[in-house]
């Protein structure tokens, strides 16, 4: 079983604004994909309804082997669980130090009462710093996030999504606010982390480039659909001008 499959899955944003539109995809285990196309073509929303925080108008969202729609909220979350999102944002909390936003990762697993408090037990503060090795940060425990680069940032967002433990990992445009140079160096470290934790890796990017080189496929979409999905060295400049322009 794919470990995500979209079946005819559509979504309308009120009044009227059709996100996606008959969208098919399948994503299995190991696989590295890049998800391109203009604004607006439905890529954060695909996303979105892929880790269960939009509920698709029509068709069938299965992650993990869970139908999205058929699920409570709370089940929902449960299963957010094991979905790791990577924002282009960074989504971190500045003023607060980088191990406590990496920890923010564990919040799904966390009794009420001693998250509210910021206490986590100690095998979860093992494993955020394992993490912020594994990203290159050890050591930097204690800096407040405002302090650091916005490719240590970018860093901080990946190791809070490591210590879900995810079986797929999601990236909305991870690499838009960063310079070519550290773009390329996140991106080899997500490829190489998702790698090594046999993850599922999903990514929004707007590099066609950086798509190409570290993606083993490519699904372009345009106006809510999908207009081409296949290996990332067969996606020609030809394609690229029919979906971009």
């Amino acid at each position: 079983m794919p470990i995500l499959h979209l079946q005819d899955v559509s979504h309308t944003y009120p009044p009227d604004r059709h996100a996606l539109v008959d969208v098919n995809l399948q994503l299995e285990r190991g696989e590295c994909v890049a998800l391109i196309g203009p604004s607006g073509a439905g890529k954060s929303t695909l996303l979105r309804v892929s880790n269960g925080l939009v509920v698709p108008t029509r068709g069938r969202a299965i992650t993990l082997g869970e139908d999205v729609a058929a699920l409570s909220e709370k089940a929902r979350m449960r299963l957010r669980r094991r979905v790791g999102m990577i924002f282009q944002e960074f989504a971190l909390i500045e003023r607060l130090p980088v191990l406590t936003n990496v920890l923010v990762g564990r919040l799904g697993y966390a009794r009420p009462l001693p998250s509210l408090l910021r206490w986590f037990p100690p095998s979860d503060v093992q494993r955020a710093r394992e993490a912020l090795q594994a990203v290159g940060l050890d050591g930097n425990d204690t800096r407040l996030v405002r302090q650091l680069s916005g490719g240590q940032k970018q860093r901080v967002g990946i190791a809070r999504a490591l210590v879900q433990e995810p079986e797929i990992l999601l990236g909305d445009e991870p690499t838009a606010n960063l310079d070519v140079r550290t773009s390329d160096e996140v991106l080899e470290l997500l490829v190489r982390l998702a790698a090594e934790r046999e993850a599922a890796l999903l990514l929004s990017l707007h590099d066609i480039r950086a798509a190409r080189r570290f993606c083993h496929r490519i699904v372009a979409m345009k106006a809510g659909r999908i207009e081409w999905d296949g290996p990332a060295e067969q996606f020609t400049d030809a394609d690229v001008e029919r979906v971009f322009y």
